[in-house]
């Protein structure tokens, strides 16, 4: 016990290198952290989507989107569906939703989505994995029902020269008569909606849509009542998910084509797994860093202390005790380099994972994720139990792998050849 105590009082010897050496392993273990909650972040986004996934059937109309206005895909799931499924034992809850096109440029479209007010913003060909976030301004709420207002997408509203600053004035124009090599044009006025907020799905294409009330869709395209284009029905349990499709099937007929989402798996396929692998490289790499640094340091202690060692030994320390003041003295480096690394994560690791994702991580995602899946991470600093004592690990895990060589030569060095050295 009193080498550990001597190990660790041996930090003060010097507090200029202290600082120093705690700064130069604090960079990494900050670059550390910040790697761990971008990895965690991109985790915890997949759980969401797993989570509205798992026990979720869809349904559209059987051989057709359910796009009120596409060419070839208009047909629309019949009025009565809705209220047959909602019938159905272990339906936790039913969202159904209205679809329609519009031009932007060129060859490119946007997405209208009438939704009911509280029910998932679901993602068009994506739809079982919409988890938007709202960046600027509000979501839907009930006392928007029948009002024409609506939730934009980064993407839509970037090409509309929409931001957070000009969100207050912001509106969109819906002209039905458009046509579109795929769009058909719709003999009814066009409609203005009011922005009311911005959101961000991880998505490219998901964030090409406009949401508004289904009321206020339908009133705009002349859509009766009951038809729909998609209905997303959500099991109570997955036990009872194959029950649930068989009945669904039974009940619906021939009319609908029933599908069960995979897009939370393909999210994890394509980006998780490719995000983990960056963030744990990065995890290695900052702890080699730290290995490296602690090496030197406790390579250039011993030499300084060669003659105070061979004291000790002539004085009858044994080998196991000064080998084990100076393994607490790298301990305790470490952890004052841990804390260090700490520090400046909670100061800035937030901004520091958002510019590191953009650079580092970004370029390597696949395409339709590389330039939107930032928005809607958390990557706020999280200072967890798990972290805390994944911090501790590597301290530990440093200390020794830093000092193992130093610790060779403290074995071999006897007292005659530290007092020749000296």
């Amino acid at each position: 016990m009193k080498m550990i105590l001597l190990g660790v009082r041996n930090l003060l010897r010097n507090k200029a290198r202290l600082f120093f050496v705690a700064v130069l392993i604090g960079i990494p273990f900050f670059l550390l952290l910040v790697m761990q909650s971008i990895g965690t972040a991109v985790q915890e986004q997949t759980q969401i989507l797993k989570k509205n996934v798992d026990n979720t059937l869809q349904l559209h109309a059987r051989g057709a989107m359910g796009h009120v206005n596409m060419v070839g895909n208009e047909d629309l799931l019949p009025q009565g569906a809705l209220d047959r499924i909602r019938r159905i034992a272990h339906v936790a809850k039913v969202e159904p939703y209205l679809l329609a096109m519009t031009p932007t440029e060129s060859t490119n479209f946007a997405m209208i989505i009438g939704v009911n007010p509280g029910d998932t913003l679901r993602l068009e060909s994506h739809g079982e994995a919409g988890n938007p976030k709202i960046i600027a301004g509000r979501a839907l709420t009930e006392a928007d029902r029948g009002q024409k207002v609506g939730l934009i997408g980064q993407r839509y509203a970037k090409f509309l020269g929409i931001t957070a600053d000009n969100l207050a004035q912001a509106n969109v124009t819906i002209d039905l008569k458009r046509a579109h090599p795929v769009i058909f044009p719709i003999d009814r006025p066009a409609a203005t909606i009011k922005i009311v907020g911005i959101y961000a799905s991880g998505y490219v294409f998901g964030d090409m849509q406009l949401f508004i009330p289904q009321d206020t869709f339908r009133d705009i395209y002349g859509i009766s009542n009951g038809a729909i284009s998609w209905i997303f029905l959500k099991a109570d349990s997955a036990d009872h998910l194959p029950q649930v499709e068989r009945e669904v099937r039974a009940a619906v007929g021939d009319v609908a084509d029933v599908i069960a989402p995979t897009s939370a798996a393909e999210f994890q396929n394509t980006t998780t797994n490719g995000v983990v692998r960056l963030s744990k490289g990065g995890i290695v790499l900052s702890a080699i860093l730290m290995v490296i640094v602690v090496f030197f340091v406790m390579l250039l202690i011993v030499r300084e202390r060669s003659w105070e060692i061979g004291t000790f030994k002539a004085l009858g320390a044994s080998n196991g005790g000064i080998v084990l003041g100076f393994l607490a003295e790298a301990v305790a480096l470490s952890a004052v380099g841990a804390l260090m690394g700490l520090l400046l994560f909670s100061a800035w690791g937030g901004q520091a994972a958002q510019k590191i994702f953009g650079i580092g991580v970004a370029p390597f995602l696949p395409a339709q994720y590389k330039d939107t899946l930032l928005s809607t991470l958390s990557l706020a600093p999280d200072i967890s139990a798990a972290m805390l004592g994944l911090l501790a690990g590597v301290c530990i895990v440093a200390a020794f792998a830093g000092s193992a060589w130093s610790i060779l030569q403290i074995i071999k060095l006897s007292p005659l050849e530290a007092i020749r050295h000296e």
